[in-house]
């Protein structure tokens, strides 16, 4: 995992149909952005999984999930 200094945790995620991961993206303090994603084995898929589920996140949009679902 890179080591980002000060970096902003801007959005986390997941796709449709995949397992074993999740998408985030930082920003870092020159203003760019990094798109990372820790799979199952790595430290920081579980505590992005558990900060998800504190947020109420169910998963990635569907067809029989209302828009307002993330």
């Amino acid at each position: 995992m890179p080591k980002l200094s000060q970096p902003l945790l801007e959005v986390t995620w997941r796709h449709t149909g995949e397992t074993g991961k999740i998408h985030y993206r930082v920003r870092r303090p020159n203003g760019s952005s990094h798109h990372l994603i820790p799979r199952e084995e790595h430290a920081l898929y579980e505590v992005l999984e558990q900060h998800l589920a504190a947020i109420g996140y169910t998963g990635p949009k569907t067809a029989t999930k209302g828009a307002d679902q993330h």
